[in-house]
């Protein structure tokens, strides 16, 4: 996802759309694919063969192809960037965002029951009388809908006219609301229609969840948060073991969906008060005095006092780079034409 956040400027929310579609197009074959793996090999083998099949993901990796054009060689404000002093800065100052907090905790709470489907859906619907090879219907067209709804909203939400935030909170809502409609669906047509639904509001969520965190946070502080975020969302895994434990002491999944329907609700409720505070949020500044050497080493100053003059720093290093940062525009010192021709872009 940090990748398509950094090869696409443009049309961001259908890029991530058609790549999140493989995933849905995936439960399309693997309910049918692991079912006759695990009654010909065995469900260790059939173990085995998914994980051969992965390694297709790492060879897939080699195709990408570099950012930067050949030949290109870094500035010095690249260098600054990315250097260790700056990422320490920002790793820091990320948990003081009242926005990325409010925005972790909300796919917290969604995330916790994304799994519970995908794991016992076809079980719920066996302990309702329904034949297995008619319950893997459900998640075929739960993967089918999903599939296309996350290009269909992919390419909607890269319309202005559309709030990414409000549509992501519409489709969170309407995850919370299906999954509490779970116990007074009781035939095979009404799980076939839950996963056709389920399929179509969840795509809204899934595919906004890189789109947002770049909107939200950045495309500096983007790939921290998004670790951040992968974290967080780490809670999915314990939605499955928890509807089976109330399977085990109820005989039924509906608590497990009921409990995961209330959650994503909530997040629902939570992702309200992202603006408000964004309304509120106070850039706090964290700045760190760095000396750029004349081979682009960035080291930090021991004494905040710099080894050489600030009027010296900014003719040799500002008039031979390019920088995108206001702030330097405004508070470094003026230079005459004599002393330096600056070439400084604000934006």
């Amino acid at each position: 996802m940090i990748m398509i956040s950094q090869y696409f400027t443009t049309n961001r929310a259908l890029a991530t759309g058609i790549v999140m579609s493989g995933g849905a197009a995936g439960a399309l074959v693997q309910t049918r694919l692991h079912q006759y793996l695990i009654d010909t090999l065995g469900w260790r083998r059939s173990l085995r063969v998914f994980s051969t099949l992965l390694i297709l993901c790492v060879i897939s990796g080699f195709t990408y192809l570099p950012l930067n054009p050949k030949g290109y060689k870094r500035s010095v404000a690249d260098n600054l960037k990315t250097s260790p002093l700056r990422k320490f800065v920002v790793d820091l100052g990320l948990w003081k965002d009242r926005v990325f907090l409010i925005w972790v905790l909300a796919n917290g709470l969604c995330k916790f029951g994304f799994f519970i489907p995908y794991v016992h859906l076809v079980k719920h619907a066996v302990q309702l009388d329904i034949p297995v090879h008619k319950a893997t219907n459900i998640m075929l067209v739960l993967g089918l809908s999903s599939m296309i709804s996350r290009v269909i909203f992919g390419k909607v939400c890269d319309s202005d006219k559309i709030n990414r935030l409000y549509f992501n909170q519409a489709s969170v809502f309407f995850v919370g609301l299906l999954y509490m409609l779970i116990p007074v669906l009781r035939s095979y047509p009404a799980l076939i229609a839950f996963g056709l639904l389920l399929g179509i509001a969840d795509a809204g969520n899934y595919i906004l969840l890189p789109v947002l965190t770049f909107d939200l946070m950045g495309a500096e502080r983007m790939p921290v948060a998004w670790g951040f975020m992968l974290t967080v969302n780490a809670v999915s895994c314990f939605g499955p073991p928890f509807a089976g434990w109330m399977n085990d002491i109820r005989g039924s999944y509906n608590l497990g969906f009921m409990v995961a329907g209330a959650l994503n609700v909530a997040a629902c409720f939570v992702l309200a008060f992202i603006p408000l505070a964004q309304r509120s949020r106070q850039t706090r500044k964290s700045i760190i005095n760095v000396t750029i050497g004349q081979d682009n080493e960035i080291m930090e100053w021991a004494d905040d006092t710099p080894p050489f003059t600030v009027r010296d720093a900014y003719k040799n290093y500002l008039s031979r780079t390019r920088f995108r940062c206001p702030e330097l525009s405004d508070s470094g010192p003026s230079l005459s034409d004599d002393d330096a021709e600056l070439n400084i872009v604000s934006g």
